[in-house]
């Protein structure tokens, strides 16, 4: 995410203005006062001459008076609408950035849908290619889950299925991403992963599913997640190392392989 600047505008903006404002009373206020005392240091000396001229000290201040209050209150209402404005348009930001967001993520797992796992390939791609590093992609699958669905139906698998997207982002760092790829089936997103680390990460993930199956009362469920592993780097081709590790996710789930086994071979290149 974007950092965001030390103060926020919203915050500055209002307080220019009310220094503004506090500006300009004092100023008036100072130019009533010196008029004033002018007036009437002039009317004084001229009260030999014209003494009827003190009537019109009054009825000069409480006009002047009320001229300072009547632009003030134009101001006042003047801002109201201006902030009124501004809080429009930065609440239609805020919902447009919402929708964006949400637009974006899967509704049952709240992690990334596909259509967004493009748009995160071809930009780790582009950094992959300037800095020369490595980009690990990871399909996983859980393994029986088919399973609970039958079982607890529909509202039941969605409930587990975000439980297990959960499980599997509390277990990756705050740079990698995860994907909803389809189903039961998700991409994880591993920049800057080296090969020894991340088949240390699929065998944390596998155990971590085997640990909380029976937490959450799905141990006799059978649950095993599914792991291939593909790399990709300058010289390579995004959509082969997707296949490459959707292929050796595929061998990773035959039934031949043992169900309950926690220790099952990472499949990468």
């Amino acid at each position: 995410m974007a950092s965001r600047s030390a103060e926020d505008p919203r915050v500055i903006v209002p307080r220019m203005t009310q220094d503004w404002r506090a500006w300009l009373m004092l100023i008036l206020v100072l130019g009533l006062v010196g008029l004033g005392a002018g007036v009437y240091i002039f009317l004084v000396r001229m009260q030999a001459a014209r003494p009827a001229a003190l009537d019109l000290i009054p009825p000069v201040l409480f006009g002047f008076l009320a001229i300072v209050l009547l632009l003030n209150f134009y101001l006042a209402r003047a801002e109201a609408v201006i902030e009124a404005l501004r809080e429009e348009v930065i609440t239609q930001k805020i919902e447009a950035e919402l929708n964006r967001e949400l637009s974006l993520l899967d509704p049952v797992t709240e992690v990334y849908n596909r259509r967004y796992a493009r748009v995160i390939l071809q930009r780790e791609a582009k950094r992959v290619s300037r800095y020369g590093t490595t980009l690990a992609l990871m399909m996983v699958d859980i393994t029986g889950f088919r399973r609970v669905n039958d079982s607890l139906g529909s509202t039941g698998g969605d409930v587990a299925l975000h439980q297990i997207a959960h499980l599997l982002q509390n277990k990756i760092r705050n740079s990698d991403i995860i994907v909803r790829f389809g189903g039961d089936e998700f991409l994880l997103i591993l920049p800057e992963a080296q090969k020894e680390g991340v088949e240390r990460l699929a065998g944390r993930l596998r155990q971590s599913l085997l640990d909380w199956a029976p937490t959450a009362g799905l141990g006799d469920f059978g649950l095993r997640f599914a792991i291939g592993i593909g790399y990709y780097t300058s010289d390579s081709k995004m959509d082969q190392v997707l296949a490459i590790a959707e292929d050796r996710m595929l061998q990773d789930r035959q039934p031949s392989e043992p169900a309950s086994s926690s220790r099952v071979p990472v499949h990468s290149a």
